[in-house]
């Protein structure tokens, strides 16, 4: 029997599509984008690129998107 969890005020969960997308950021592009690394870089240039795309979905200028953590 399957139970369906149907509270989703807590937690939801990850878009299979979102999960492979961020899969390689779990587990080997893991780089800290504020660092001088190349790693770091090439993170921020990512982050910078899904700012743009969001930036164009919303129809808002790119300087008004944040990402922020949780904690």
């Amino acid at each position: 029997m399957e139970i369906k969890y149907f509270d989703h005020s807590a937690t939801t969960p990850v878009d299979k599509k979102v999960l492979e997308a961020m899969m390689p950021y779990f587990s080997e592009e893991y780089g800290n984008p504020s660092s001088v690394y190349n790693i770091g870089k090439s993170n921020k240039e990512v982050i910078n690129i899904c700012r743009m795309k969001i930036a164009n979905l919303l129809g808002a200028k790119v300087n008004e998107i944040y990402f922020t953590s949780r904690w």
